[in-house]
C-alpha cells in the first residue's frame, strides 16, 4: 500500500506540540486505531512531558467515544506499556512519548501484541484519518449505550517486574552502578529492579520532570558529561536511558562512551549463545562491528530501514525465519522477550554477565571490534531539507567515485568500503535534521572519510 502522508516517522508520531501533536491530531490517530481494532481492549499510557499527561486523556476520551474498552496505565516507561500488550486482554496500546526529542516535543507511539506497528498498519491509520477529512465533526460518537468504562491498570510496573525478575535469575552482590533515568519514568522502576538484584544503584537526573532539567533526553555522549566524570571518577559502570525508555547507552567503569553498535553487537552474541544461530536485524545506520562480530558464530546480519524492525522482523517471522536479535543504534530487541525495544532487559542482560564472571564492561567489550565512530546530526530549514539532502548524496557519490564500495539507498545513501570503512547520509525521520554518520577500524581512514565529512558540512551550511 503506497504511503499517502508523512504523520508516522522512523518512531512513531513525533513533531512541536502545538503544531504538528496536537490534541486534534491524537483525536485522530487514536479513533482511527479504534476504527481498525473495534473489538480489542487499547492501553493508553504516556512518558513525562509536561504535555503528555492532558494529550493522554484527549488519547482515553477519543477511543471510549468510539466505543472500544480502555486501560489507563497513566505515566510509565514505554518498555512496561510493550510489556502488557503480550496479554490478550489488551493487545492494542497508543503511547503519548516524542521518546529522546526535546522537551518542547511530543509524540505518538501505537502498539500491537508487543511491537510497534508495522509500516502497513501505519499506512492503513493514515488512511482511515484521510478518509475522515470529509467530514466536519473532529469527534465521532457511539451511541450511549456502546460507551464501555474506562479502567485503570495499577500493576503495570509490578507485571514487568515480575515477569523480568522470572525470566533472568543474577546476583549483583552489592556492585556499584550509576543511573541517570533523563527525568523520565524510568527513575523509578529502573533503580527499584537493579536494588532487587543486589546491586548498588546511585541515581542521577531522577526525580520526574518533563522539561528535562538535568540534560537533553537523547542519552549521546555531549548529553552524558556528568555521567561520564562520576564514572570516571568513582571508577564504576554508568548506563542512562532516553525519556521513554527503550534507549540505552553504556558508559564503562574507565568513564568511556562505549559505541552504541559495540553494546549491540555485544547483545547479539549473547542471543546467539542463548538461542543458537539465527537472523540478526539492524538499521542502515548500524555499524560493521555487528558483522564483524556474529557472523564468526552464527549470526546472518540483515540491514533494513531505519524504524521498520518490527516490519522486516513480522516478515522474516512469516517466513519461518529465526530471528534472535535486532536493533537500531541505543535500541536493542530480544524477540524472545518481546519485539519492542527495552534498554532495562538489555541492562539486565549485561549487568548478568558482569555480576556472574566477575567483570567489567571494560573487559567483557574487549573481544567487540572498536572502530572510531562519528555520529552527526545538523538542524536545517524545514523547507530546505530535500534540496540539502539530494545536493550532499551528489557530492558524496562524486567524492567517492574512485574508492571502491558498495552502496546502499534503502534509507539515505550509505557506502561501505572494502576495509569496513562507511559512511551514511539520511535524512532524519523524526526532526527538520541531516544525519552524517562514520566510521572507520583505523585512524587514517577515519580522517580521510572525515575530510569528505567536512566537504559535505560546506553544503549543509551554506544552505
Amino acid at each position: 500500500m503506497k504511503k499517502k502522508s508523512k504523520l508516522f516517522g522512523t518512531a512513531g508520531i513525533r513533531g512541536r506540540f502545538g503544531t504538528k501533536v496536537t490534541a486534534e491530531l491524537v483525536i485522530q490517530v487514536s479513533q482511527a486505531v479504534a476504527q481498525l481494532y473495534p473489538s480489542e481492549s487499547i492501553l493508553v499510557g504516556h512518558d513525562a512531558r509536561t504535555s503528555s499527561e492532558a494529550l493522554s486523556q484527549f488519547t482515553c476520551a477519543s477511543l471510549s467515544l468510539s466505543g472500544v474498552k480502555v486501560y489507563k496505565i497513566g505515566l510509565c516507561t514505554f518498555p512496561v506499556i510493550a510489556n502488557l500488550t503480550l496479554n490478550s486482554k489488551h493487545s492494542v496500546a497508543v503511547y503519548i512519548t516524542a521518546s529522546h526529542n526535546p522537551p518542547t516535543d511530543n509524540g505518538i507511539k501505537v502498539l500491537r501484541t508487543g511491537r510497534e506497528f508495522t509500516l502497513h498498519e501505519q499506512n492503513q491509520i493514515e488512511d482511515l484519518i484521510k478518509g475522515r477529512e470529509e467530514h466536519t465533526k473532529l469527534i465521532h460518537h457511539k451511541d450511549w449505550d456502546e460507551i464501555e468504562p474506562q479502567l485503570e491498570v495499577l500493576d503495570a510496573n509490578d507485571q514487568y517486574f515480575k515477569r523480568i525478575t522470572q525470566t533472568i535469575q543474577t546476583n549483583g552482590e552489592g556492585k556499584k552502578i550509576i543511573l541517570d533515568c533523563a527525568n523520565g519514568p524510568m527513575s523509578e522502576l529502573a533503580p527499584l529492579l537493579l536494588t532487587h538484584y543486589g546491586f548498588l544503584p546511585t541515581t542521577i537526573n531522577s526525580h520526574i520532570d518533563g522539561s528535562f532539567p538535568g540534560r537533553l533526553a537523547e542519552p549521546s555522549p555531549e548529553n552524558l558529561t556528568t555521567l561520564i566524570e562520576l564514572c570516571k571518577k568513582e571508577n564504576v559502570l554508568g548506563a542512562a536511558f532516553d525519556g521513554d525508555g527503550d534507549r540505552l547507552a553504556i558508559i564503562d567503569e574507565q568513564g568511556e562512551f562505549v559505541e552504541l553498535s559495540r553494546i549491540n553487537a555485544l547483545l547479539a552474541t549473547y542471543a546467539i549463545k542463548e538461542e543458537g544461530p539465527g537472523k540478526i536485524i539492524v538499521s542502515i545506520d548500524s555499524s560493521t562491528t555487528i558483522d564483524k562480530t556474529v557472523e564468526k558464530i552464527g549470526g546472518e546480519v540483515i540491514r533494513t530501514k531505519l524504524g521498520e524492525l518490527h516490519t522486516k522482523g513480522q516478515e522474516l517471522v512469516q517466513s519461518n525465519e529465526k530471528v534472535i536479535f535486532a536493533a537500531e543504534p541505543w535500541k536493542p530487541i530480544f524477540p524472545k522477550w518481546g519485539f519492542w525495544i527495552d534498554g532495562l532487559y538489555s541492562l539486565v542482560k549485561i549487568l548478568k554477565v558482569i555480576a556472574s564472571g566477575q567483570t567489567t564492561v571494560s573487559e567483557i567489550m574487549k573481544d567487540i571490534p572498536l572502530h572510531i565512530a562519528k555520529r552527526n546530526a545538523y538542524l536545517v530549514d524545514q523547507e530546505r531539507v530535500e534540496t540539502i539532502f539530494d545536493d550532499c548524496k551528489t557530492k558524496l557519490r562524486v567524492s567517492l567515485e574512485n574508492e571502491s564500495k558498495k552502496e546502499l539507498t534503502i534509507d539515505g545513501l550509505r557506502y561501505d568500503m572494502d576495509d569496513g570503512t562507511w559512511i551514511l547520509i539520511r535524512k532524519s525521520g523524526t526532526e527538520p535534521k541531516i544525519r552524517l554518520y562514520y566510521e572507520s577500524p583505523t585512524q587514517n581512514r577515519f580522517e580521510w572519510i572525515e575530510n569528505i565529512v567536512k566537504d559535505l558540512e560546506k553544503i549543509i551550511k551554506e544552505k
